[in-house]
């Protein structure tokens, strides 16, 4: 396996070991039927699953909803970083063929992980919607800085590094839903307890010594809250837009702060088939790559089965390839995945779900 790809899932499956996880850098991934979707679930969630993505949906459920354990798992190498670096470390700095690498590094991007799990449930009571979840998060981020072609800093470990990133995070959100006609309002308050940590390394070094390091660089402990609002609107009886915005008070995680993000979209729900897109209004700023998402998804409901796919591409990123969907929901169980053709972009994840 490539070097950097060790790396970042050496970095996972070590502090899988410490927490169980589902906090999410950018805007999350966190239901495992938003996934077979392509994540376009801004208004055509429901439910205590669906709250990170817009409180809201909350209200949109039957009376009493749990999400029992729930894991996502999502690995994005943007523009090839573990390909270019293995590279890199085959050739050696007084080899020329490591220009054309290094100013394909030059370009951005970066290799992105997360891992996550969560627990929640819901109820409806008098017209006011409730729920409480419990979720911790992995996140880490490799991506290449201070990249120089010039040949005396081919050889200073001060230029051509690779930075490593990860967060663990842990938080408790109480959401709130009302309904007011056509019209559904809805805010999570969450708790999050952070630790982040960072670590640099010398491109030409190999980038596996560096896993035992990630932990020794502890850049800082923090708790914040922050608060989210969201809202689903009924166009038609077939047709429902939502718009959400995620930390909106842009809480401050020491290492980690967190800008406000903003999506909006739609679900024509329609008598077996619910379609689904959702875009991103903001652009976020994740370690050495930008994130601004469109994502379309689609539905069928056969009764005992459901089946799902979609489509999601990162827009922010010239050359980013599009991501294919595919989820199928069994009772209480629902399973997801994505992939793209080309590159190294792989997603997968698993819950259990009851409501009633």
């Amino acid at each position: 396996m490539k070097p950097v790809l060790v790396f970042a899932v050496a970095i996972v499956m070590i502090m899988m070991l410490l927490v169980p996880s589902a906090w999410s850098l950018p805007f999350p991934i966190t239901d495992v039927r938003a996934l077979g979707m392509g994540g376009a679930f801004v208004a055509a969630g429901e439910g205590i699953g669906a709250v990170q993505y817009n409180p809201a949906l909350l209200a949109k459920d039957a009376n009493v909803g749990v999400v029992l354990p729930e894991v996502v798992a999502r690995i994005e190498d943007h523009i090839g970083v573990a390909d270019l670096i293995d590279d890199l470390n085959k050739l050696g700095p007084a080899d020329t063929a490591v220009i054309p690498i290094l100013n394909k590094l030059n370009k951005g991007g970066s290799l992105d992980v997360q891992a996550g799990g969560s627990v929640g449930a819901g109820f409806g009571l008098f017209g006011i919607s409730a729920g409480v979840s419990y979720s911790r998060l992995i996140y880490g981020t490799a991506f290449p800085s201070n990249i120089s072609t010039q040949s005396a800093n081919l050889t200073n470990s001060n230029y051509n590094q690779l930075q490593y990133s990860a967060v663990v995070a842990k938080q408790i959100v109480f959401t709130g839903a009302k309904s007011f006609g056509n019209l559904v309002f809805g805010a999570n308050l969450r708790n999050i307890d952070a630790t982040s940590y960072e670590h640099s390394a010398w491109l030409f070094d190999d980038p596996g010594t560096g896993i035992g390091d990630v932990t020794d660089h502890k850049v800082s402990d923090k708790s914040a809250t922050s608060i989210d609002v969201g809202a689903v609107m009924k166009l038609t009886p077939l047709l429902d837009l939502g718009i959400v915005g995620k930390d909106i008070n842009r809480p401050d995680l020491g290492a980690l702060k967190l800008d406000p993000r903003y999506r909006i979209g739609a679900a024509l729900r329609l008598p077996v088939i619910t379609i689904a897109a959702d875009y991103d209004l903001t652009k976020d700023d994740v370690g050495g790559t930008d994130y601004k998402d469109w994502a379309l998804g689609t539905e069928m409901d056969l009764w005992a089965v459901k089946l799902r796919a979609g489509l999601s591409n990162n827009s922010a990123l010239s050359g980013a390839p599009t991501l294919i969907h595919l989820g199928v929901g069994l009772g209480f169980l629902d399973v997801g995945a994505a992939y793209a053709k080309d590159g190294d972009y792989y997603m997968a994840g698993v819950n259990l779900g009851v409501g009633f």
